[in-house]
C-alpha cells in the first residue's frame, strides 16, 4: 500500500514539473521582447533603412506640428522657416552598415522627457486626434534593431523654445534593457528649437533607396508648407518651402455616438463608474460628440422603440435596408399603386404602413440603401404600427453605474446610438490637407495636363470621425506606363505608405471600380491611362494592418468613402477624356479641310475674283473655329 502512495506521489510530482516546464513562457514580457516578435517593418535588411527614414520623418513632422501650435498660440501665426533633413552615411559597404540622422527644427524634446521617450517609446498620441505617429513605437522599433544590428547605441540632441541650451544623450537598448550612456550639455552648433536623432543600422541601401527617394518626394507633396533635404551616400536631394499654408493642427475630441461598439461602450462605461458614477445624460454629453438635451430624450425613446421590436421579434433596420436596397422598388418608384402592392409582398413577415412606406420612397427617404438613421421616432413608430405607450429601460437620469450592471441595457443604448442620426463628426480631430496645399503640392511635382480634386464630408467608423480626399491626375508629364504603386499614391494621417500595396484597403477598392465606366481601364485592376491618383485618409486612431504602419486595415466606412471619391474624380476626368477623342477625330477633319484648302482658295479666288490670300486666310479662321483641338495636349 505504501509502495502504492509512494508512486502515486512520484508521479504527481513529475506531472507537475512538466506542466512547469509546459508553461514557462507564460509571463509578461518587456515592451523590447515584443517588438522583436511583431512585424515592425525591420524583418528584410532591404526594407529596414526604408521603415528606420519613414519612422523619423514622421515624427520630425509631427514635432513641427507641434512648433507650430506652440507659435500660433503665442504669436498668432504658425509660419515658420520649417526644415526636416535625412542623411544616410554607409558606414561598411561590405556589412551593410548606414548611419542614418535626421534633424527637424520642431518643437524639440524637453531634457526631463528624453528618457520617458526612449522607454515608452515614442512621441505617439494617445488622444482621440488624427496623427502621424499613432502607436508611439516606430522609433523605438528601429532603435532596437539598429541595437541588435551593430551594437551601437542611439543617439539624441534636443531643445526646446524655452531651455538656453542643446542636450545630448545616447541610449543603449543592448542587454534586454534600456541604459543610458551618456547625459550631457551639447556644445556644438544646433537650431534655435528641434531634435537630431541619429543610429545606426544593417540594411541593404541600394534596394531600399528607391523607395526611400519615393517616400520624400511624396512627404515633400504632403508638405510644401517644409523644406526637406535628402543627402543620400553623396547624392543630395532638395525639396524646398513651396507654400505658407499648412495642415491644420488637429484637436481631439471624443468619440461619434453613430458607430460606437459595445465592447467600447462597455470600456467607457467602466472608466467613468471609476471615476464616479454619473447620470445617463451627464455620460452621453460628455463622452460623445453631437449629442444634447434633445439627443439624449431621443435616444431613450429610440431604446424603448428598439426593445418593443425585441419583444416582437424582428429589426427594423432589417426591414427598412429590405426596401431601400430593393432594385424592383426603384424600378416602380413612378407607379404607387404597382410599388404598394409589391411592398405587401416585399415585407410579409411584419404589417407595416405600405402607404407611408410608398411615400418614403417616392420622396427618397428609403432609397440607395437608407438604413434606420433616416427615420425619427415618430416616423418609425408610424411606419411599424407602434400606437402604445412605450416604457423606456431607462432615465435621464438612471447613472452610468446601474447601466453596467445590466447586460441588456448596455446592449439597448448600444443599438439606439448606432440606429439614430446625428449631426455629422467634427473635423477638429482630423488633419485634412487642405484643398490648394494638396494641388500644388502633387501638381507641382508630376506636372499633369489636367486635375481633379474630391473631398468627401466627414463622417464615423467605430466612433471614429473619418474622411477621405482624392486628387486625380491625367497626362502631361505622366507617363502611360507607370506600375500599380505609382499610379495610386496612398496617404494617411498626412503620411504616405509605400509597402503592403496589395494588402491596403485602398487598393482593394480601387481595384474594384469598373475603369471602363470612366474610359480610364478595366475592372480587376488600376487605370491603364496616363493616371494617378492620390488618395488621403485621416482619422483618429486609424487602424492599420501592423505596427510598421505601412496599410490602412479593411473598414466598410473607408472603402464606400474611398469609392465614391474615385467615382467622383473620374467623372471629371471622362470630361477631359471624352474631349480629347473629339479633338482628335476633329484634328484628323481640319488636317484634311487645311491640306485641300489651297486649292479651295484659287478656285474660290477666280470664281469671286478676289485675292488667293484673303480667301485662304479666311479659309483658315473657319476651319479653326469650326474644328477646334486641345493644343499642346491640353484643353
Amino acid at each position: 500500500m505504501e509502495q502504492l502512495v509512494l508512486t502515486s506521489f512520484k508521479k504527481r510530482i513529475s506531472r507537475k514539473k512538466a506542466e512547469e516546464r509546459i508553461h514557462r513562457h507564460i509571463r509578461l514580457q518587456t515592451a523590447e521582447e515584443l517588438l522583436k516578435r511583431v512585424d515592425t517593418g525591420f524583418g528584410a535588411k532591404a526594407r529596414a533603412p526604408f521603415q528606420a527614414v519613414v519612422e523619423g520623418v514622421q515624427n520630425a513632422a509631427d514635432a513641427i506640428d507641434k512648433a507650430r501650435e506652440a507659435l500660433l498660440r503665442s504669436r498668432g501665426s504658425d509660419d515658420y522657416d520649417a526644415r526636416i533633413k535625412v542623411a544616410i552615411d554607409v558606414v561598411d559597404k561590405s556589412r551593410g552598415e548606414l548611419k542614418l540622422s535626421i534633424l527637424d527644427n520642431g518643437i524639440g524634446i524637453p531634457r526631463s522627457k528624453v528618457k520617458i521617450i526612449v522607454r515608452a517609446g515614442g512621441t505617439g498620441t494617445i488622444e482621440y486626434k488624427a496623427s502621424r505617429s499613432q502607436q508611439g513605437i516606430g522609433w523605438k522599433a528601429a532603435a532596437i534593431y539598429a541595437n541588435q544590428s551593430t551594437g551601437k547605441p542611439i543617439e539624441i540632441i534636443s531643445k526646446t523654445f524655452s531651455e538656453r541650451y542643446p542636450h545630448r544623450h545616447v541610449y543603449d537598448y543592448g542587454k534586454g534593457k534600456v541604459t543610458k550612456v551618456v547625459e550631457e550639455r551639447y556644445e556644438g552648433e544646433f537650431p534655435e528649437h528641434g531634435t537630431l536623432m541619429s543610429l545606426h543600422l544593417i540594411g541593404d541601401y541600394s534596394r531600399a533607396r528607391g523607395n526611400i527617394y519615393e517616400f520624400i518626394k511624396r512627404m515633400a507633396a504632403i508638405h510644401p508648407y517644409i523644406s526637406f533635404t535628402l543627402r543620400a551616400n553623396g547624392d543630395r536631394i532638395e525639396y524646398p518651402k513651396r507654400s505658407s499654408k499648412s495642415i491644420p493642427v488637429p484637436s481631439p475630441v471624443p468619440p461619434h455616438p453613430n458607430s460606437v461598439e459595445i465592447g467600447q461602450l462597455k470600456d467607457m462605461l467602466a472608466a467613468q463608474v471609476r471615476i464616479r458614477s454619473i447620470s445617463l445624460a451627464g455620460f452621453l454629453q460628455r463622452s460623445f460628440c453631437r449629442i444634447g438635451n434633445k439627443g439624449v430624450n431621443d435616444l431613450i425613446e429610440r431604446a424603448a422603440i428598439l426593445r418593443y421590436f425585441d419583444s416582437k421579434g424582428f429589426f427594423a433596420g432589417d426591414i427598412i435596408r429590405r426596401i431601400s436596397q430593393s432594385e424592383k422598388v426603384k424600378e416602380l418608384k413612378k407607379d404607387e399603386n404597382k410599388l404598394l402592392k409589391y411592398l405587401r409582398t416585399l415585407v410579409r413577415d411584419v404589417e407595416i404602413d405600405y402607404a407611408m412606406a410608398a411615400r418614403l420612397v417616392k420622396k427618397g427617404r428609403l432609397s440607395n440603401g437608407a438604413n434606420i438613421r433616416v427615420l425619427s421616432n415618430k416616423e418609425l413608430r408610424r411606419l411599424f404600427l407602434v400606437e402604445e405607450d412605450l416604457k423606456a429601460p431607462f432615465t435621464p437620469k438612471t447613472t452610468v453605474g446601474m447601466i453596467l450592471n445590466d447586460e441588456e441595457k448596455v446592449r439597448l443604448l448600444t443599438e439606439a446610438l448606432r440606429s439614430m442620426a446625428f449631426p455629422a463628426p467634427p473635423m477638429d480631430s482630423l488633419m485634412p490637407i487642405p484643398k490648394e496645399v494638396l494641388i500644388q503640392g502633387f501638381t507641382s511635382i508630376y506636372e499633369p495636363e489636367k486635375h481633379a480634386y474630391v473631398e468627401r464630408k466627414p463622417t464615423s467608423s467605430r466612433g471614429r470621425p473619418v474622411q477621405v480626399q482624392v486628387l486625380a491626375m491625367y497626362g502631361g508629364r505622366i507617363p502611360g506606363d507607370l506600375k500599380e504603386q505609382e499610379k495610386l499614391v496612398r496617404i494617411a494621417n498626412c503620411t504616405p505608405l509605400i509597402y503592403e500595396f496589395g494588402s491596403d484597403i485602398i487598393t482593394q477598392t480601387a481595384r474594384s471600380i469598373d475603369w471602363s465606366l470612366y474610359k480610364l481601364g478595366k475592372k480587376g485592376s488600376l487605370p491603364i491611362a496616363p493616371v494617378i491618383f492620390v488618395v488621403h485618409v485621416t482619422s483618429p486612431q486609424l487602424k492599420y494592418l501592423g505596427v510598421a504602419k505601412q496599410a490602412v486595415g479593411a473598414d466598410d466606412v473607408i472603402a464606400e468613402e474611398v469609392k465614391f471619391a474615385l467615382q467622383a474624380v473620374s467623372r471629371e476626368l471622362r470630361k477631359h477624356v471624352n474631349f480629347l477623342e473629339r479633338s482628335k477625330a476633329s484634328g484628323k477633319a481640319r488636317e484634311f479641310l487645311e491640306r485641300h484648302a489651297k486649292v479651295v482658295s484659287s478656285s474660290l479666288g477666280k470664281m469671286l475674283e478676289v485675292k488667293e490670300k484673303d480667301v485662304f486666310e479666311r479659309l483658315q479662321v473657319e476651319i479653326r473655329r469650326r474644328r477646334p483641338i486641345a493644343e499642346g495636349g491640353r484643353r
